[in-house]
């Protein structure tokens, strides 16, 4: 980064300001913390955006509007390919998933499905999958959320949107009644705000709205008498294959511009790939995950 977009990127000192109300736990008047924010995609790491934390439940909220349709306009997770590494993720996932009761008789709903990889990984190993994706246009067949389903797959998503607990009510709509609901979302518990740039790709803006702390992820089914199945303190992506974990993927992505990009490019060479210390999180960064990104499964009743 240059000397001056550190300096648009550094946070200003933590201290409790009148924002807006907090739109998970509804506590209004104060921030315990703020900071701006780069985004972790290239083609707008020059811009900053504002980040606050609710002085209650500790979620992270973006602070200001912004026109998202213009930012998901040149996405890679809507138009990435898979291969040989995702397919390591969506069998680290589908394994998951297969813990908490997925079965191949289950109708199984990917909601935020992107370009439809995973319903296609799903729909290959023989599970009656279909996904929905509000701003993929092949994807986009509202028809889906008429039905009912044995289990949903919300995999960072609730992050994105404008009211996470809205979104909560409308899978307890599309649950059948004892389906099974997993969330994959970043966990705000984790994010330090006085070290933005470690944590750019967690944060991810201007595209997380919304970053639940972990107090408030795993109370989210409380409302709708929902229990708590599991929860994962780690993503999907850290597989025990080597070089396929968060830790090193994190590595990797700052022996470059720590953008984002990097992960649907080509691999790249850096002499910094040679140390000992890549070695180490290549072949054992599985054993210490992050716990930025989690996962918690609800059950809904019978």
């Amino acid at each position: 980064m240059t000397a001056e977009l550190i300096a648009q990127a550094a946070p200003p000192r933590a201290a409790a300001q009148a924002i807006h109300a907090c739109p998970i736990c509804g506590l209004s008047g104060a921030a315990s913390e703020q900071a701006r924010v780069r985004s972790n995609l290239r083609a707008f790491a020059n811009e900053t955006f504002a980040v606050w934390r609710c002085a209650g439940c500790r979620s992270l909220h973006a602070r200001d509007e912004v026109d998202l349709a213009h930012y998901y306009a040149k996405y890679p997770f809507h138009t990435g390919a898979v291969d040989w590494r995702m397919r390591a993720m969506y069998d680290n996932l589908l394994r998951r998933l297969r813990w908490v009761g997925l079965t191949r008789d289950q109708s199984v709903l990917d909601y935020g499905c992107g370009g439809g990889h995973f319903v296609r990984h799903l729909n290959d190993r023989g599970y009656r999958a279909v996904g929905f994706d509000e701003y993929t246009a092949a994807q986009r067949r509202p028809e889906l959320l008429d039905a009912t389903y044995d289990f949903v797959l919300c995999q960072d998503v609730i992050e994105h949107v404008p009211d996470p607990k809205a979104l909560v009510a409308k899978f307890d709509e599309l649950l059948r009644p004892g389906g099974t609901l997993a969330l994959g979302t970043p966990n705000a518990s984790a994010i330090d705000l006085t070290r933005p740039e470690d944590f750019v790709h967690a944060l991810h803006l201007p595209f997380h709205r919304h970053i639940l702390s972990k107090a408030a992820l795993v109370s989210l089914g409380d409302p709708l008498g929902w229990s708590l199945v599991r929860y994962f303190p780690s993503m999907y992506n850290n597989t025990l294959v080597p070089f396929i974990n968060p830790r090193f993927m994190l590595y990797y992505l700052r022996c470059f511009d720590n953008n984002l990009d990097l992960g649907f490019e080509a691999p790249r060479f850096s002499a910094r790939l040679l140390s000992p210390v890549a070695a180490f999180w290549a072949f054992l960064g599985w054993l210490f995950p992050p716990e930025t990104d989690v996962m918690a499964v609800f059950r809904k009743p019978a």
